[in-house]
């Protein structure tokens, strides 16, 4: 350990060494105090803030190198950092790169940074850890990496890290932690929500980090087999000494929903706690059948292939073959022969058609099902190897009425594949590789009133992508990438149910978007960074009108900063955007809408929401009026006019004789008689005399 110290100790003099010869020798950096950044003091640190200010690489700039410093970085473009990228800040204690877009780290960017404790590099693309990705960084104790794209992560990424206590991985792509990852690392906090993790092995993981305090696990694909037996006996171990999240089962189906704390070892793993090898029928769950039901559980909750969304009570099943089981005192040998060979196969009442349980059967495509299940009506297929779906491949399952998809590889959907399901009402596909929701995707989905699309990739959803699924009624897209959705995306739709938690959203619109759920009853959205700034004022009214009952947890901020995870209800709205609350004046009249004067005049408010009328609607609406208005007054006062001009015309007809006969002995007398010389007064003597005479 010795050693160690003295190797750390001379690396740090010889970088020293690099930069005091560079500068000697011309290779001359500039100071981000002097010009480009602002330099302050906090409580005795200096801060070195150069958010947003368009920076691609920092290796020509240094700071101040007589005293310790926090240098953030955050909000510009760093997307990829070289090795010595930062050897000019040796007395930097803190490094914040969130928002960068970074998407690599070339090992050695981080040497010389031996007096960093804290490192934040959130809210970038990262997709993977190498072995010296961390190199340099030996006196770290706080990493924070959550909100990438990290899928790899190499087993000596952390080999160097041995003062590393928290970890922070929540919200990335891992589907696994690689044996010894935490050898000789003092984990005391770690988080791994919102990722891909379907189990957590004892041996190499969990007996590597035994002084942990808290360990969050809450929102993954969590596999209760007998893979998982080891961590809930760790769970059980630690439940009194640490901070543990709940782990949610969500495959086999038969537990889906389960919390692995309340299920059985026997539920997980009955063949090795019993010579029963039988798993057709698992163990009663009450008279219904039917497992406790909380928010955002899935309304499927198949036991091999089960029926407790609609149940139709407690079937007996006895095996009948090595792949086919039906109901005691009923068989269909014609049905029963439309199994395929890789499945098992059961029928639920005589009217009906074949459940079939194709989980785990390692197949590639749906063309390997032999032979074709055409009078299936619910089809399982999780838990394969299928990454393309044809359009070709759904034409002959008319009669489906569920269908599940979920635990493949599916990265391809192509357009009208269900056209012909037009009686499907449960699809699941979950846990795929799945980027763009299109709307030809799903059309014929005319019944389908579940859709389950968490844990994929999705980063884009099209404009009438669910235009297709008119019954929709259950919606979930959580843990995926997406940063914002298409206007009128739930027009055509009344969900009651959505879940948009642990995505990217920074915040979320109401006037297209929230204020057409019209018939929600429950949304999800916690897990996103929402940015308490005052763009979300909108959105913060739509969450308070909704009340906890539809808004479930608490929605936590992530930006900026002095609000960080603080729940978005308990920040004013006259903090969260002081420039638009500042030197106004709200008149509020009877109609509820909303003036704000300022010094430079009045306007509406173009934060605050004042009603459920979208202002889009609204203005064309009062324009509208006022043109109708307007134009039938014209039309009232032309026609008025019009009348009054023809009565005259008539009465002037009838004298229009006598009145040129007037003229013309007034013209006489003006120019030849009398009356010229004595001026113009004397032409109305002369009209007067005339109308006597």
């Amino acid at each position: 350990m010795g050693a160690k110290c003295r190797g750390v100790k001379m690396l740090s003099w010889f970088v020293r060494l690099q930069i005091v010869l560079g500068l000697a020798w011309g290779n001359r950096t500039t100071d981000l105090c002097e010009k480009l950044c602002s330099c302050v003091e906090v409580e005795g640190v200096l801060h070195i803030d150069c958010e947003r200010r368009g920076l691609s690489n920092v290796q020509h700039f240094s700071a101040p190198t007589s005293r310790f410093y926090q240098l953030f970085l955050h909000s510009n473009s760093l997307s990829k950092l070289f090795p010595n990228e930062f050897a000019n800040f040796y007395n930097a204690v803190t490094l914040h790169l969130e928002n960068n877009g970074l998407h690599d780290i070339i090992p050695g960017a981080f040497l010389g940074l031996q007096l960093v404790k804290r490192l934040h590099i959130n809210n970038n693309k990262i997709k993977g850890f190498r072995r010296h990705t961390f190199l340099g960084l030996d006196d770290m104790e706080y990493l924070q990496a959550d909100f990438n794209l990290l899928r790899d992560i190499d087993p000596e990424a952390f080999r160097d890290l041995n003062a590393l206590e928290v970890l922070i991985l929540n919200d990335n792509l891992i589907t696994s932690l690689p044996a010894n990852l935490f050898y000789h690392v003092p984990i005391t906090h770690l988080d791994l929500r919102g990722n891909r993790l379907k189990t957590l092995p004892h041996e190499g993981i969990l007996e590597l980090i035994p002084r942990v305090a808290e360990i969050l696990l809450e929102d993954n694909p969590w596999d209760c087999t007998c893979d998982l037996l080891p961590l809930k006996e760790w769970l059980e171990l630690n439940s009194y000494s640490a901070l543990i999240g709940r782990v949610v089962c969500e495959a086999p189906l038969r537990l889906q929903g389960n919390d692995l704390n309340e299920t059985s070892k026997y539920d997980l793993c009955p063949w090795k706690m019993d010579n029963d090898l039988s798993l057709v029928a698992p163990p009663a769950q009450g008279a219904s059948g039917l497992p406790p039901t909380p928010a955002f559980q899935h309304p499927r909750s198949p036991t091999s292939a089960s029926n407790q969304s609609n149940p139709r009570g407690n079937l007996q099943r006895t095996r009948t073959s090595a792949n086919s089981v039906v109901p005691n005192g009923s068989s269909d040998p014609l049905l029963l022969a439309g199994c395929p060979t890789a499945c098992s196969c059961s029928i639920n009442s005589p009217e009906s058609g074949l459940e079939i349980n194709c989980r785990g059967s390692k197949l590639e495509s749906m063309a390997d099902l032999q032979p074709r299940p055409v009078q299936a009506q619910e089809l399982f297929l999780r838990q394969n190897n299928i990454e393309i779906i044809r359009k070709t491949h759904f034409l002959d399952y008319s009669r489906l009425t569920l269908l599940d998809l979920g635990n493949n590889a599916i990265r391809l959907i192509e357009n009208n594949t269900f056209l012909n399901l037009t009686d499907l009402r449960w699809l699941y596909l979950d846990n795929n590789n799945l980027e763009t929701l299109m709307p030809d995707m799903f059309a014929g989905l005319q019944n389908t009133e579940y859709l389950n699309l968490e844990f994929n990739l999705i980063q884009l959803i099209l404009p009438g992508t669910f235009n297709g699924i008119p019954n929709l009624r259950e919606l979930f897209l959580h843990n995926n990438l997406l940063k914002s959705l298409p206007v009128d995306v739930f027009s055509t739709v009344s969900l009651s149910k959505l879940s948009l938690h642990t995505n990217y959203f920074m915040y979320l619109p109401v006037t297209g978007v929230l204020n057409q759920l019209t018939s929600v009853v429950q949304i999800d959205l916690h897990g996103n960074p929402w940015d308490c700034s005052c763009n979300i004022i909108a959105f913060k009214q739509w969450v308070d009108r909704m009340g906890t009952d539809v808004v479930l947890s608490e929605l936590k901020c992530a930006s900026p900063e002095q609000f960080w995870d603080r729940d978005i209800k308990s920040i004013s709205n006259e903090l969260m955007c002081p420039e638009l609350y500042s030197k106004t004046h709200l008149t509020f009249s009877s109609s509820s809408n909303i003036t704000i004067t300022t010094e430079t005049g009045t306007h509406v408010n173009p934060y605050l929401e004042t009603s459920r009328v979208s202002i889009s609607v609204l203005v064309p609406g009062l324009l509208l009026v006022f043109v109708t208005s307007a134009f039938t007054v014209v039309g009232m006062l032309v026609f008025i006019l019009r009348n009054r001009k023809r009565s005259r015309k008539r009465d002037n007809n009838s004298s229009a004789s006598e009145i040129n006969s007037l003229q013309t002995v007034c013209d006489s007398y003006w120019h030849n008689g009398p009356y010229h010389a004595e001026g113009p007064h004397r032409v109305y003597d002369c009209v007067t005399h005339s109308l006597s005479d």
